[in-house]
């Protein structure tokens, strides 16, 4: 019974990845996904509580985000793990399209069946994120950062410029990484 279970329930993942990927996340629904599984509509409720948990599901696999499954338990924390974090994570952002369209539903709509996906993706990042007590301007400083990577990610697909910025020159988005691993480096020196 279990087997038979574990089957369904990738059945039921694997419909609704495809049917993500055809029609994106704003044309993604349960109807869709269990006539593509051939599956009711009842069991992707019993078993993922819907869409909300399909897209937990999807963020847990790390089909959005896959860096985030990649930090290191041991290195956690540390400033060579965030370089690292961020040099994989930024490339992967760009390259993920999909990842990028769920990123404008969630701004356009604050829907709540993306909650838990953004609650679980940020509480894996904030791991990758040195705390110091007493001085978080690492922490600020590379929110503000990657906030505007992400921005200029979304923008980068509907505008070529943002003020003077190329954005869909790779050198660009090269500098934009090296001030990244740069900050991440003043602070490993204590020279910020």
């Amino acid at each position: 019974m279990k087997k038979d279970r574990a089957a369904t329930e990738e059945k039921i993942y694997q419909a609704f990845l495809k049917v993500l990927e055809e029609r994106g996340p704003q044309g993604v629904g349960i109807n869709a996904i269990a006539k593509t599984a051939g599956v009711s509509k009842e069991l992707i409720y019993r078993y993922f509580g819907g869409l909300k948990g399909l897209l937990l599901q999807y963020a847990q696999k790390g089909d959005f985000f896959k860096t985030i499954l990649d930090i290191d338990q041991e290195q956690e924390g540390s400033l060579d793990a965030l370089k690292i974090f961020t040099q994989k994570g930024t490339k992967e952002l760009r390259e993920n399209a999909l990842s990028q369209e769920i990123l404008r539903w969630q701004l356009l709509e604050n829907n709540e069946h993306t909650k838990d996906l953004f609650k679980f993706t940020n509480a894996q990042i904030g791991k990758a994120f040195p705390m110091n007590g007493k001085d978080t301007s690492l922490t600020q400083a590379l929110n503000l950062m990657i906030g505007g990577y992400v921005y200029f990610t979304l923008l980068s697909k509907f505008n070529k410029y943002f003020i003077n910025t190329d954005l869909s020159d790779e050198a660009t988005w090269e500098k934009f990484d090296s001030v990244i691993a740069r900050t991440i480096e003043l602070f490993k020196e204590g020279e910020v």
